[in-house]
């Protein structure tokens, strides 16, 4: 596997963290350390008191930034709570979403009803990707939650990366940790690491998935570590699942790119991987499982809006690698969609699902249980 990566404000800290002015950063962590502790202090002490919402509300989060499976999390439960025929709406703060409104409904539940740019990434291929859930986004979630409530008829509101938004009460508390580098890498607070809060912060957790099992040795250490932590949450083990691929332009000739839904069909393929995500690496593992003959990677940066310029890189990668087929996320479908049509080389994009590898049951306790 080779990666090429465009520089991004990861790569810059990274970078950044190689050198001497690495100092730079750790005086700027202690500080941010310092409000964190401040503040959730002020919410234990019930100082700062969290607003409530007359519906269940269950919050999927994480403490490092970028990459732990919380989306393909917020997808399983909604549809898992579905299947349970509990009617569910889904709430998001909306990155990167450009626009005037200060809450967007992006689905109705029946039809998208938002752009991708006043939506942001995630609420916008959730949409695409989820019947029969309304899905809004919007800054202020306990208003935001108030306008769901109003229009839609639901018993149970998921908040998107909610763990740290402790303005909005909750009544489960999931964490999603990666099962290689659950603290991140380094295990440091923002801006000198990825962490958003530090490890003592599971004690708040309900429930905790450890996502991508399969990819590292390290699951039995990673799950002793969290019991030490957090050891009146439930720790679940799950991994990302391919379910199918599909062109990215429908109308594409499928029989001429070679494509085949199941994902079978990338058997003894060369695969060019593109994505803008916030692990890679865990896309190309995932890949990996449809027995490909070989992956090289191009990463974009997190959320990264594609440009001319970078289908003609895509496409130099392409023959470089001598590939039979590009690859690409569902988040970044609808962000090369538009574009596609200057690129000379076949793309699909690959279905994921996250799958707890253990009682599913435990879980439908655990998410509609009172505390």
């Amino acid at each position: 596997m080779k990666l090429t990566s465009s520089l991004d404000l990861a790569s810059f800290q990274k970078r950044l963290l190689a050198t001497p002015l690495r100092f730079l950063l750790t005086p700027l962590s202690w500080l941010y350390a310092a409000v964190i502790s401040g503040r959730n202090r002020l919410y234990a002490l019930g100082v700062l008191k969290a607003r409530t919402l007359p519906c269940r509300v269950i919050s999927v989060g994480n403490i490092v930034v970028g990459g732990t499976g919380k989306t393909p999390a917020v997808i399983a439960i909604a549809k898992h709570l579905q299947e349970k025929n509990v009617r569910v709406g889904i709430l998001l703060r909306g990155y990167k979403r450009v626009s005037r409104e200060k809450v967007t409904i992006v689905s109705d539940g029946e039809k998208v009803c938002a752009s991708l740019r006043e939506s942001g990434d995630e609420a916008y291929m959730m949409a695409r990707h989820l019947s029969g859930i309304p899905i809004v986004v919007g800054g202020q979630r306990y208003q935001a939650g108030q306008i769901v409530l109003e229009r839609f008829n639901i018993d149970v509101l998921l908040l998107d990366d909610g763990f740290q938004h402790r303005q909005l009460a909750r009544d489960v508390d999931i964490l999603t940790l990666s099962a290689k580098h659950p603290f991140g890498s380094p295990q440091k607070l923002l801006p000198a690491g990825t962490l958003r809060e530090p490890p003592t912060a599971l004690q708040r957790a309900d429930i905790i998935v450890l996502t991508h099992i399969d990819t590292t040795d390290a699951t039995r250490h990673t799950k002793e570590a969290v019991g030490q932590l957090a050891p009146n949450a439930l720790v679940l083990e799950s991994i990302h699942q391919p379910v199918r691929i599909y062109p990215l332009v429908p109308e594409v000739d499928k029989e001429e790119m070679g494509f085949r839904p199941a994902v079978k069909g990338l058997k003894g393929k060369r695969i060019l991987a593109v994505c803008g995500i916030g692990k890679p690496d865990a896309f190309v593992a995932t890949l990996m499982q449809c027995s490909p003959e070989s992956v090289e990677l191009l990463a974009f940066p997190d959320h990264h809006v594609y440009v001319e310029a970078d289908i003609v890189q895509i496409d130099i990668a392409f023959q470089a690698a001598q590939a039979d087929l590009i690859v690409t996320t569902q988040k970044d479908e609808q962000k090369l969609v538009n574009l596609v049509a200057q690129l000379e080389s076949p793309i699909a994009v690959l279905e994921i699902a996250l799958v707890i590898s253990e009682d599913i049951e435990r879980l439908t306790a655990a998410l509609l249980s009172s505390r």
